[in-house]
């Protein structure tokens, strides 16, 4: 059935460009997303608990989509209507988002300060980082491996003809890589989202407070008040915006299937696929992990689902991390500081998903369309690249793109970019699979390390109760 090219009721500048509603469709796609609205409205009013309201969410988000590109008819390209109804899916989708990145460069300057001058006379905060680090740079290498062994079960660029190769815009060799990561400009790093640049300074800062402590006790003491209560205050702010999180659930999902549509996923099933397949093994090999830390993957699992979903709507690893901290302390009774720390800098290095399979698989799949010769030593050297390639990387939705670039570049085979096109098409479909790892990924870090400091509060870990409803509601 194809889509019924309708006269528009609207015509003119201001209703086609400016305010975007031409069709009558377009009236209707929006009253069924307020349909929604009310409905998840229902449930919060009856104090539904908030993982079922997020899955609720999920597959109404599903249904809408899933029902405009029926009633379209499965078009290959969105008609007009549909980029309309997009548009205007996208102003609570965006705009949750919008709100939620807007508090991660303050959350995270202020976490990882609150977290040094609590750790003031400690010694366990190297500790904690390097287990951390650790963690994440390990999943992220056993995903490289695991996109690598599915890429050839796949057969992910076999039988495709190569076409002509286009050069990179920019070439990034490691010793530029690892630099880039050491701030010259504060102002710079928060506003281009250099997370560990930003952890490295707002490091610094509490280590600087500490070491005046005891010359200047009175003042650093203020100083601590206040770092407490901005903690407090942003936190507060970032529970009162996640509140809303069911609502853009839908918008976000629903507007990712109107926009990118079946039959663009259907030409590159096999990468999506494998894709899908590699983050349900790594959810699994995370489980594994923390079960040999003797937690039990059932509750985790029970805890962890709202996070989840946010991750896998919202393809942001970063967007995510106000909402993966307070699931790990309130929830499952992580240790502030490794929460924050470890969560900060799961946010932007060892990123199992964007970091780690996939640009492993990006990279097999062009040297499979070049036909050129891919063995142990191959696999060895991308092993590498995409380990260290994987430090730096803001976890925001399109980073994954520069992660393959990395990696291809690290790999020799830059001037092939252009070839994963037909990849980069449908995106957004793909990345909700690799936000979810990576966001698993960091969480996986955190209890982890967590548990071999032996700070995490078991008894809050196995308490049913322990949720976010007392702070969304």
């Amino acid at each position: 059935m194809n889509d019924v090219q309708s006269a528009p009721l609207f015509q003119g500048v201001f209703f086609e460009n400016f305010l975007a509603i031409t069709h009558f469709q377009t009236l209707i796609s929006l009253a069924l997303l307020l349909l929604c609205f009310y409905g998840l409205r229902v449930l919060q009013n009856r104090k539904t608990e908030f993982s079922v309201r997020m899955l609720a969410a999920l597959f109404a988000g599903a249904l809408l989509g899933l029902g405009i590109q029926a009633v379209a008819g499965f078009p290959a390209q969105a008609s007009a209507w549909m980029q309309e109804a997009a548009i205007w899916y996208g102003l609570v989708g965006r705009a949750f988002i919008a709100f939620i990145r807007m508090l991660v460069i303050p959350l995270i300057f202020v976490s990882i300060v609150k977290v040094v001058l609590d750790f003031s006379g400690k010694k366990d905060l190297p500790k904690i980082a390097l287990h951390g680090i650790f963690w994440l740079l390990l999943t992220t290498a056993i995903a490289c491996l695991l996109g690598i062994v599915l890429a050839n079960l796949f057969h992910l660029g076999q039988g495709v003809q190569a076409q002509a190769p286009a050069k990179m815009t920019e070439y990034t060799n490691l010793v530029d890589t690892l630099i880039r990561l050491i701030p010259n400009n504060i102002i710079s790093a928060m506003s281009t989202e250099n997370i560990v640049g930003l952890v490295i300074f707002s490091a610094l800062i509490g280590m600087a407070a500490n070491r005046m402590e005891h010359k200047h006790s009175q003042n650093i003491a203020i100083f601590k008040q206040l770092m407490q209560a901005l903690h407090h205050i942003v936190m507060s702010l970032a529970m009162t915006i996640i509140k809303y999180m069911p609502y853009a659930v839908v918008a976000l999902l629903s507007r990712t299937i109107i926009s990118n549509g079946i039959p663009a996923i259907i030409e590159v099933s096999s990468f999506v696929a494998a894709i899908y397949i590699a983050t349900a093994v790594m959810l699994l090999l995370h489980l594994l992990i923390l079960l040999l830390h003797g937690v039990a993957p059932g509750m985790y699992l029970k805890k962890a689902a709202g996070t989840w979903l946010l991750a896998f709507t919202s393809r942001s690893s970063v967007g995510t991390l106000p909402m993966t901290i307070s699931t790990l302390t309130t929830r499952m009774g992580v240790n502030s500081g490794t929460a924050n720390l470890v969560g900060s800098l799961g946010s932007t290095i060892g990123m199992n998903g964007c970091a780690g399979f996939f640009p492993a698989m990006i990279v097999v799949m062009v040297a499979h369309m070049l036909g050129m010769t891919v063995d142990i030593q191959f696999y060895l050297m991308l092993l590498i690249v995409v380990t260290i390639g994987s430090i730096g990387i803001a976890g925001i939705p399109g980073t994954a793109t520069v992660a393959a670039t990395i990696a291809l570049s690290g790999m020799g085979m830059g001037e092939h970019f252009a070839l994963i096109g037909m990849v980069l098409a449908i995106d957004p479909i793909i990345d909700m699979a690799r936000t979810l790892a990576n966001v698993s990924g960091t969480m996986t870090a955190a209890v982890a390390t967590d548990r071999e400091m032996g700070t995490m509060d078991m008894d809050i870990f196995h308490n049913p109760h322990a949720t976010l409803e007392h702070e969304t509601e």
